[in-house]
């Protein structure tokens, strides 16, 4: 584990639960995804952060919609985002945030096309809308957030449920939901 001086966190968003809101033309549970991430309304609401943040929306779908095409669209802005950081400066820390139903194929699908070693990716999600008061998405968000700041350059690692996970020896399990390595 590498720890680094960079403070600034680069979050990338797709989608899914994490980023559902509650409907507002309909009742019941018809959720619809609202204007602002639930990255922005974490992270904005902790005064004392020890880090600066940008983010960058890529898509707002549910991630069993997610195609290769919006993967490569994240690639692209994972891309970018490596291409503007200085030679000198410290690895860039991304966090990306997604559906909990595709994360590993998404986070894997990234980790394969990564060819630079410049970069902490932590994948993270929820799998209850951070509107909810009973939302593990700050939680699963502020692993994410600090894992980067402690992982090795060049790894892709999933932050869920307590537990941080490289990209590659990542599985969902069918009956508890939960991540967990192979």
């Amino acid at each position: 584990m590498a720890s680094t001086g960079n403070n600034h966190v680069h979050i990338l968003t797709m989608g899914g639960t994490i980023d559902k809101d509650y409907p507002r033309l309909t009742a019941g549970y018809a959720f619809e995804f609202g204007d602002e991430s639930a990255a922005s309304r974490i992270l904005n609401s902790h005064p004392n952060l020890g880090v600066s943040f940008d983010v960058t929306s890529i898509c707002r779908k549910d991630s069993l919609e997610v195609t290769d095409q919006e993967r490569d669209l994240l690639f692209d802005a994972i891309s970018k985002i490596l291409r503007k950081r200085s030679k000198s400066s410290q690895h860039a820390r991304i966090v990306i945030t997604h559906g909990t139903d595709t994360l590993v194929e998404t986070a894997q699908y990234i980790q394969e096309r990564m060819k630079d070693d410049c970069a902490v990716i932590a994948f993270s999600g929820a799998t209850k809308p951070e509107r909810f008061i009973d939302s593990d998405a700050s939680f699963n968000l502020g692993c994410a957030v600090g894992v980067t700041s402690i992982c090795s350059p060049g790894s892709v690692v999933i932050c869920m449920n307590g537990n941080v996970v490289p990209a590659e020896e990542c599985v969902r399990e069918v009956k508890s939901g939960l991540f967990r390595s192979r």
